[in-house]
């Protein structure tokens, strides 16, 4: 055995070797899956028999089948490791990096880069193909970089990101190696090296854009890097150059702010009034948080009157995280003086004011404002108005019985859960004592109550949101007399339904083994419960569709079910069957996802099953990919989310089982509350 310094060094004069090649990102079509020794045709018995082990996560029979003599059966057992990230299947899968085959080889660097463990990372060093003179094996060298990203230590991150010698055209092992140094910032693994290296490649206009992409997403997602004024240069010219890619410039945008010098803030204060692309404008509204408020109050106040519902909402919500005390009347008068203004915008506004001022503080400005709230609340028909009213009286401690009594009666699921959401804010205040003064006993037994009252409810989406509350070691809730009958709150937990309740379950019995004075239970696994209907891929083609339309338009969707048949087949039921239609959109995050299909409309709906994870070759490098919610591996279920722009974070972690194929300036119109008014499949 070779000591690691010895590999390390190999493997970044392995990288030193390799010369340039013209082609395509590393995600496989069925096409170029169909064109060699591999053939997933869904239709194949062998194949659904593969599909069905891993979805029921039997693992010994996988590992059998990693040494079948059909390329296939091999190909699909590796991948299905990429989904179970079994730790036994490292020794198992090591060979295949070598198979005949080259998917299979793709496939097992893409499985141990998911199983992510330590002892991937040596296989993975040796399996680098450094006599690829022809560059016949960059597809392969392109993701192993990338895996050892996923597993690696600091020293394989310094000799990838040591790598210069890659040519603009060298496309996949540029983005092999993009890809590995962003792995390793998820993992909190950073190195000037690396930030150094992707700097260049992103100002560079002749790299291939994926490579380009991926850099531009490492600066804006790596934490505690160092970016100085150089580096900043540099970055503003990439941004420039990048007139015609708003996927690149968004990443820049956020990377320049971690720079906080004058280049940076230069051009971020001279494009956001110039640009075009409202999800870059959400994102320098996000990167000016970074410098002297003085100096950008007066660029992002104009942005909030933006026709741009998003853009509007956006910069209304920067002076919640960021406004001053003295600003504090001001922001509530933006509001009234201009009702045309998108209301969850202004109620962000009246939010940004009431979390700023205070009752000695212009008391009949903070008495305005809270009477504003309340007066939205009781007006709007909409439920996801109502709930950011309630969190914005949050702020006002003192509105705790207020949100009680109107939060908790509400019919809204999504009012009631952020009724609890407030409550627990208030009760995590870190000045709660100070806030109410010679009242504080009092709210705190009061509030207590509250908490009691939503676990009787078993309501699950109010027990999620507020159980912690239980459990603030400032109030110390375990010297009440009757904290410690937990009958009550046991009882509740046994009427919770798994796994439809998981994340309620998981609170509450958080807060019971508070209580109890033991440790937190085991994460929770769902068995296997919904199985892969074959009988409705058998219709499913290239051609398949699924059309959702709501009244701003038409979205229409392409579906995955090779990467994916498990979720394919559920979501093609559901649709058949009209669940979807009527439900609504219920979780907007601005440049980020679209989700709906809850059937309680707060993020806390399920039905009475669970799907698998299934993570395939595909990653979220561009806006419109469709993938399932979840509260951890394999709890998805009914609700799926579909993206703004590139979120290559949530790669290998969220199931992509689709893609928006026509109608995505209809998705960049959606607002929480929107209706899915009909939902149809077309074979």
């Amino acid at each position: 055995m070779r000591p690691l310094l010895t590999i390390y060094c190999l493997l970044t004069c392995c990288l030193l070797l390799i010369t340039h090649w013209h082609c395509t990102p590393p995600e496989l079509s069925q096409k170029e899956l169909q064109k060699g020794a591999v053939n997933i045709d869904l239709r194949n018995r062998s194949v659904q028999q593969l599909y069905n082990l891993r979805d029921q996560r039997k693992t010994d029979s996988l590992l059998i089948f990693l040494k079948s003599p059909e390329a296939t059966l091999r190909y699909l057992a590796a991948l299905s490791f990429a989904s179970v990230r079994d730790t036994n299947a490292i020794v198992a899968l090591t060979p295949l990096l070598r198979d005949r085959v080259e998917d299979v080889r793709l496939a097992t660097a893409f499985a141990l880069g998911q199983i992510a463990h330590p002892r991937c990372e040596k296989a993975l060093v040796e399996a680098f193909m450094s006599g690829d003179s022809t560059s016949e094996h960059q597809m392969f060298n392109g993701l192993v970089l990338e895996a050892i990203g996923k597993c690696g230590t600091i020293g394989s991150l310094r000799n990838i990101a040591s790598v210069i010698t890659y040519k603009p055209t060298d496309t996949l092992l540029l983005l092999g190696q993009c890809r590995a140094v962003y792995r390793f910032c998820l993992r909190k693994i950073t190195d000037p090296l690396g930030t150094a290296r992707m700097v260049s490649v992103v100002a560079n206009e002749r790299m291939p854009i994926p490579a380009r992409l991926m850099a531009a997403n490492y600066l804006a997602k790596a934490k505690d890097i160092s970016i100085d004024s150089s580096q900043a240069v540099q970055m503003a010219a990439g941004l420039v150059r990048a007139a015609g890619q708003p996927d690149i410039r968004m990443g820049i945008t956020l990377g320049l702010a971690k720079s906080r010098t004058g280049p940076a803030f230069g051009i971020l204060s001279k494009t956001i009034e110039t640009e075009r692309d409202w999800r870059v404008r959400c994102n320098m509204i996000n990167a000016l948080a970074k410098f002297s408020y003085d100096t950008v109050r007066g660029l992002v106040t104009p942005l909030i009157f933006n026709q741009n519902p998003h853009i509007s909402r956006v910069a209304a919500e920067f002076f919640i995280a960021n406004g001053q005390i003295r600003d504090a009347d001001y922001y509530w008068r933006i509001a009234k003086d201009n009702p045309g203004i998108p209301m969850l915008a202004q109620i962000a506004l009246y939010h940004a004011s009431n979390r700023l001022l205070t009752t000695s503080f212009k008391p009949e400005s903070k008495d305005y404002v809270n009477y504003r709230l309340r007066e939205i609340f009781m007006q709007s028909k909409n439920p996801y108005e109502r709930a950011a009213c309630l969190r914005a009286l949050a702020e006002f401690g003192w509105q705790y019985r207020w949100i009680h009594d109107h939060g908790f009666t509400d019919p809204s699921a999504a009012v009631k859960s952020a009724a609890a959401e407030s409550i627990l804010k208030i009760l995590k205040k870190p000045n709660f004592y100070g806030a109410f003064g010679e009242g504080a006993k009092g709210v705190r037994r009061e509030l207590y109550h509250f908490l009691r009252e939503i676990t009787a409810s078993g309501d699950a989406g109010m027990i999620a949101e507020s159980s912690d509350g239980y459990r603030v070691e400032a109030l110390n809730y375990k010297t009440f007399r009757d904290s410690l009958r937990l009958e009550n709150m046991t009882a509740a937990l046994g009427k919770l339904k798994m796994p439809r309740d998981l994340e309620a379950y998981v609170e509450l019995d958080s807060a019971i083994a508070y209580f109890e004075g033991r440790p937190a239970g085991q994460p929770y696994h769902p068995r296997w419960n919904h199985p892969i209907n074959w009988e409705r891929l058998k219709v499913v083609t290239q051609k398949t569709e699924v059309a959702i339309e709501t009244v701003k338009g038409k979205v229409v969707l392409e579906l995955y079910p090779q990467w994916a048949p498990g979720t394919v087949s559920s979501f093609l039921d559901l649709v058949g069957s009209n669940y979807y239609n009527g439900k609504n959109f219920h979780r907007v995050v601005p440049n980020f996802v679209v989700q709906g299909g809850c059937p309680r409309g707060d993020g806390y709906g399920a039905e009475d099953f669970t799907l698998r994870s299934e993570i395939g070759m595909a990653w979220y490098n561009a806006e419109g990919y469709v993938g399932m919610a979840s509260a951890g591996p394999d709890t998805e279920g009914v609700q799926f989310f579909i993206t703004h722009s590139p979120t290559p974070h949530l790669d290998g972690l969220y199931t992509i089982f689709g893609k928006v194929k026509s109608g995505m300036d209809v998705l960049n119109q959606i607002q929480p509350g929107d209706v899915m008014d009909k939902v149809t499949v077309q074979y």
